[in-house]
């Protein structure tokens, strides 16, 4: 694991910040644990907190930024474990660059949006769906300036749950109005967006 993970941060184009948001459940405890020990992994990563009491709405968050504070619109409510780790490394691959390979039509889609477009998914940690999704939306935000893209653990966010009135995992919700449910690739979720 250790290895791949050294693979990864080594093809990392440039450092990045991980914003922790924190409220005081466990649940934030572990993530800024967990945050710390992979960002022990390498100097390509820096852990700084960016507020210790904030609102269980969303807190807890780690929020992916370049190294100067600007963020990418990755970010992760919970904490990445499970299925989710893979894709939360990959979106810090992403989000640093060069990111993993896109389709030129696909990246001319991307670059055509020029609105804000909120994207929430909501997860869980033991589903083997939720993982392309989450990567595809994050590999939106990490190439739009105009895109977040949110992940929520829908274990520590059951209000978040109710909203969406929330039956299976992945659920994906754009602009707090359009909601889907199920395994979605970048195409798919640029098609939802509208573009």
């Amino acid at each position: 694991m250790k290895a791949q993970l050294d693979t990864v941060f080594g093809k990392m184009a440039r450092p990045l910040l991980l914003k922790l948001y924190l409220d005081e459940r466990p649940v934030s405890r572990e993530l800024e644990e967990y945050m710390t020990a992979l960002a022990s992994l390498t100097d390509k990563l820096t852990v700084e907190t960016g507020g210790r009491h904030v609102s269980s709405e969303t807190a807890p968050c780690v929020k992916v930024c370049l190294a100067d504070g600007t963020e990418t619109g990755v970010a992760f409510h919970g904490v990445p474990g499970g299925h989710e780790f893979t894709s939360f490394v990959l979106g810090l691959y992403n989000a640093a660059g060069p990111g993993q390979a896109l389709d030129e039509e696909i990246r001319q889609k991307i670059l055509a949006i020029k609105m804000p477009v909120d994207v929430k998914i909501l997860v869980s940690l033991s589903c083997t769906m939720c993982p392309d999704l989450v990567v595809a939306a994050q590999h939106i935000a990490a190439e739009s300036p105009f895109v977040s893209a949110e992940v929520y653990d829908v274990r520590h966010f059951e209000e978040l749950k109710n909203q969406y009135k929330v039956m299976s995992v992945p659920c994906l919700v754009i602009n707090d109005e359009k909601v889907s449910f199920g395994k979605k690739n970048i195409q798919q979720v640029l098609e939802l967006i509208g573009v």
